[in-house]
């Protein structure tokens, strides 16, 4: 029969866990908190996507129409513009010339796929296919005949430039973009 020894020498309960089952136990609890967090981030961003984002600014044809974005939790303004009469949701990027069609929503939405041509983005080059939109409308922001591009590359929301959003008068205050009829 063995005695069970602590390492210093000293006599009490024998150690059941030993050295690798500690190991284990805290990689256990590590990967429980991992799951927690990425559960809770996974929430918090579907509470974050049901939110509307937008508020009507005015009616009519008043100079005050528009619309006011609050930023999500990532700094970011999203909008459900509509393309062609079809609702899309859009991130608005003042740092983009062009809009960006997903390719699934452009087919979606039958869009033609124009000449391809390459462009700089945030992760590389891309080649995308030259498009022209009917009409782009966020709330009563509305434009005709505006070019944009399908790209391949990108899922579920599309890129909302400067080739649309130049037409308007844009303030960013307080995690809040207005955008507003000049």
């Amino acid at each position: 029969m063995t005695n069970h020894l602590k390492p210093n020498g000293a006599n009490g309960p024998p150690d059941l866990v030993g050295r690798h089952g500690k190991w284990l136990l805290i990689g256990a609890w590590v990967l429980v908190l991992a799951v927690a967090t990425w559960a809770a981030d996974r929430w918090l961003d579907s509470r974050e996507a049901r939110r509307s984002t937008a508020i009507l600014l005015g009616t009519g044809a008043q100079s005050g129409d528009g619309v006011k974005l609050r930023a999500d939790r990532y700094g970011h303004f999203v909008v459900i513009g509509q393309v062609n009469g079809v609702e899309v949701p859009f991130l608005v990027d003042t740092g983009a010339s062009g809009i960006s069609i997903p390719e699934a929503i452009a087919e979606e939405i039958g869009l033609d796929r124009g000449i391809p041509y390459s462009v700089s983005t945030a992760n590389g080059t891309a080649t995308v296919f030259a498009t022209t939109l009917e009409s782009l409308a966020i709330g009563p922001l509305k434009q005709g005949s505006v070019r944009a591009h399908i790209n391949p590359g990108m899922t579920d929301t599309a890129l909302l430039g400067m080739s649309f959003l130049r037409h308007f008068e844009l303030v960013q205050r307080d995690g809040e973009l207005t955008i507003r009829q000049p």
